[in-house]
């Protein structure tokens, strides 16, 4: 192979040793000018005319923004001086990997420890402004994937593969002629080949949702989570297709509901919520999908409102959230962040003596208890039935009295007044008592009267026992109790998780070997790469995450994926090697008494603002009580009232 090259401009370059190979070509040093590298075609993929020409316009094209952003070709190579492009020499990018390498929290634990939620904040603003530069200069990507986008330990992102990009070169349309299935947008899903689809940013944009998402919720697809309909889960490429954006708050109808164990999209604000429901749903394919500008001024503005959690420092989260997303998500066995500042014991509360905070929380007197009134002894006076209303005791009592004269008279005197008595009682009993209609109507109105007082009354008590009942404040404290216990007991938790570490050291060794067996790396007979993007949907990314249980619960994972994803697993297994001299490191005893004085401090604040919260608490139920009180006296003398009034009648 030659050796030498020659530019655009006649310049000899001379190539150095290989530093990568792909499917098209490979990569090499130069070794004059250690800023940039060659990309050399193969002979099977030799650049025809159009490929040539659009090579010699993003040379002659590119500038500062493009080559600070993009991998963006500067010079092409030619065996000759002005023959055939060859090739071409671009900027160099090192140290930097995939982005999935960083959006994925098993490889982030490995390759970034260090990358608390703001650094991938960071990284995707950073990639927004690389698709910004790209459609800046009327270009599109294409073929957005994990694979093309670059990130490194600073969070710049740089773009590669420039060379298969759409290019628009003063009006010429270079198409891009490949694209992965699970990052193709919805409208493009299911239709011609990507060599004769023109595209736009619009189409870019959904690939950049996309990335950004899986930068900020854990690696997860949009488009994956528990299927609510038969039709949804069995091909990643499909649901896409059919807009079940997962997250979206009609995800019922569409027929999907977020992953179990996955980041709610609640721990991002409004604003930044409702871009991706553009992007993921209708009106994004119709060109409503946020621009990579309009990112990059959203993502910019949430990173100006960011906090720390008070106990976890590796814990960075928006404001708007009342508490800590990742110490929620670790109350329910999920790690998303570890904290790497193993062996230095976080600092706990100066002088903190337990026994003295405890003291100033037992001074806390219980808030006065309100006490509910018993409706049936308040005495009220009922109001007077209306004129010409009788109580219907009296009209029954009426009733009695002539039907007894009536019998009296029939068994003392028969013959004709017998049937004028008895025909007279009958018609007496088939038109019943006078008044009886508006008697009833008074009835239904004092009635429903007391239905609305009752329901008023049970309106207040249920509040006065939810809100200021002695029961709030008591389980508050019995809460206290259990951390001042907890705390006590820390120093023999640390020494038998200490000691269990020999007893457990295989099977730790074991799991941190197959944590290093990554799926998106592994050949599985029938696990494509929206398999995998499945996978990674439900926290399922190297072998330590595989069970039969976890994998066949993923939709579209029959009993046969299923069993290929569990033999992978096993075949790991079978490689792994235990070492009894390292059972048991320092760093390890380390990683405990960090765990442990981790959660001492936590303990120490929590009790140091507890005697300051129960008396929080006590003066806002006392505040509580005196407006309900009136309320409560209020409503139970309105129901006692409408009850006698009721009674009356």
């Amino acid at each position: 192979m030659t050796k030498t090259f020659v530019t655009s401009a006649g310049a000899a370059i001379q190539i150095g040793r290989e530093l990568g190979k792909g499917g098209e070509g490979a990569v090499y040093e130069v070794p004059a000018n250690h800023h940039v590298v060659a990309k050399l075609y193969n002979t099977h993929h030799t650049p025809d005319a159009l490929k040539q020409a659009k090579l010699r316009f993003m040379a002659t094209t590119a500038d500062k923004e493009l080559l600070s952003y993009a991998a963006w070709p500067q010079e092409t190579l030619h065996k000759t001086r002005n023959g055939p492009v060859v090739g071409f020499l671009m900027p160099k990018v090192s140290g930097r990997a995939p982005i999935h390498m960083l959006y994925s929290p098993a490889h982030r634990r490995q390759d970034y420890p260090q990358a608390a939620w703001d650094f991938l904040l960071f990284a995707a603003r950073n990639t927004a402004a690389a698709f910004a530069a790209i459609h800046n200069h009327g270009h599109v990507l294409g073929d957005v994937n994990q694979g093309n986008v670059l990130a490194g330990a600073d969070s710049k992102v740089v773009l590669i593969d420039t060379d298969s990009f759409q290019i628009n070169a003063n009006g010429t349309v270079h198409l891009c002629k490949v694209g992965v299935a699970h990052f193709t947008p919805p409208e493009l899903q299911g239709g011609a080949g990507f060599d004769r689809i023109s595209r736009n940013g619009n189409n870019d944009n959904f690939g950049l949702a996309l990335l950004i998402f899986h930068l900020l919720f854990g690696g997860r697809h949009p488009y994956s989570g528990v299927p609510l309909r038969a039709d949804a889960g069995e091909a990643l490429e499909k649901d896409i297709q059919a807009f079940r954006y997962a997250y979206a708050s009609d995800g019922q109808k569409r027929g999907f509901k977020p992953p179990p164990k996955s980041i709610p999209i609640t721990i991002v604000p409004d604003q930044i919520r409702a871009m991706f429901t553009a992007a993921f749903t209708e009106n994004g394919s119709k060109g409503g999908r946020p621009t990579a500008q309009q990112w990059v001024a959203a993502l910019d503005g949430l990173r100006g409102q960011l906090q720390r959690c008070a106990t976890t420092p590796m814990h960075i989260y928006p404001g708007h959230l009342g508490r800590c997303p990742w110490c929620e998500l670790e109350d329910h066995g999920v790690i998303y962040f570890l904290d790497v500042r193993v062996g230095v014991a976080p600092t706990g509360i100066n002088g903190f003596v337990v026994a003295r905070i405890w003291a100033a929380i037992e001074a806390v007197p219980a808030p006065p208890a309100i006490t509910i009134p018993n409706v049936a002894t308040i005495a009220v006076t009922p109001r007077p039935l209306p004129p010409g209303i009788k109580k219907e005791g009296n009209i029954t009592f009426l009733r009695i009295v002539i039907v007894g004269i009536a019998l009296w008279l029939l068994t003392v005197i028969l013959g004709a007044w017998f049937f004028i008595l008895g025909g007279a009682w009958l018609a007496w009993a088939s038109v019943g008592d006078i008044g009886g209609t508006e008697r009833k109507a008074e009835r239904a109105k004092r009635q429903a009267a007391r239905d609305v007082a009752q329901q008023d009354y049970d309106k207040i008590v249920a509040r006065v026992r939810q809100e200021i009942s002695p029961e709030v404040f008591s389980k508050k404290k019995q809460e206290l109790v259990r951390l001042r216990d907890e705390y006590q007991h820390l120093p023999e938790r640390e020494r038998t998780e200490i000691a269990n570490l020999h007893a457990t050291a295989e099977a730790r060794q074991k799991h941190q070997f197959l944590e290093r067996h990554f799926i998106d790396a592994a050949n599985i007979s029938g696990v494509g790469p929206t398999k995998k993007a499945a996978l990674r949907s439900f926290g399922i990314e190297t072998a330590a995450d595989v069970t039969w249980n976890k994998v066949i619960a993923v939709k579209g994972f029959g009993e046969v994926l299923t069993r290929a994803v569990v033999d992978w697993r096993k075949a790991c297994e079978r490689r792994f090697v235990f070492n009894p001299n390292i059972a048991v490191t320092e760093a390890a005893k380390n990683a405990v008494r960090a765990q442990i004085a981790t959660r001492k401090r936590t303990l120490e604040i929590t009790l140091n603002a507890g005697a300051a919260e129960l008396q929080r608490l006590r003066q806002d139920m006392i505040s509580r009580a005196n407006t309900l009180t009136p309320l409560l006296q209020a409503t139970s003398q309105k129901l006692a009232r409408t009850q006698a009034d009721l009674n009356v009648i």
